[in-house]
């Protein structure tokens, strides 16, 4: 009896560590639909977009003055702030379903939209450890990925979903 319930309990472990499995395969592949086309997806995400920008404007508001005041904990905090408030965003993004015929493109733009979170973060953590001119390096590379990532969407006439850094500062 103990051995059929142990064996039950393992069979019930190894089915919901297959079903968790496939469901993480699943996310981390892109949703397209043939339905969807590229008015209804910018329709769909801009307000997603619309949104983060607003939050991350806020959140990094006098940024640049604070740290040219030396307060680097206080950036650094705001940064990670951001950089968490812009994963969240490229989560929501990354949901909605693309049309079949751009997913290439969605594709990198993502890509480069998940990049720029992890460079938003790296930032945090150079501000954090005192390393100033490590993060300047890093923003530098931050507006080159936002270039890159607003040049893989030209033609989808995005207003917010474009990075444009002059907004946060």
């Amino acid at each position: 009896m103990k051995t059929m319930k142990r064996r039950t309990k393992l069979a019930a472990a190894a089915l919901s560590a297959l079903l968790l499995t496939a469901l993480l395969a699943a996310g981390a592949m892109a949703v397209t639909s043939p339905d969807q086309t590229r008015e209804t997806y910018v329709t769909a995400v801009e307000p997603i977009c619309k949104k983060n920008t607003k939050s991350n404007e806020q959140i990094l508001s006098g940024v640049r003055k604070t740290i040219q005041k030396g307060q680097l904990s206080v950036a650094a905090g705001k940064f990670t702030k951001a950089a968490s408030a812009f994963g969240g965003a490229v989560k929501q993004i990354k949901a909605v379903p693309q049309p079949t015929a751009d997913a290439a493109k969605l594709g990198k733009w993502t890509k480069a939209l998940e990049d720029e979170t992890k460079l938003l973060s790296d930032i945090g953590k150079a501000l954090k450890a005192g390393n100033k001119s490590k993060a300047q390096s890093l923003s530098v590379q931050l507006t080159r990925n936002g270039n890159v990532a607003n040049n893989a969407v030209l033609g989808f006439d995005f207003d917010y979903c474009l990075i444009d850094s002059s907004r946060f500062s």
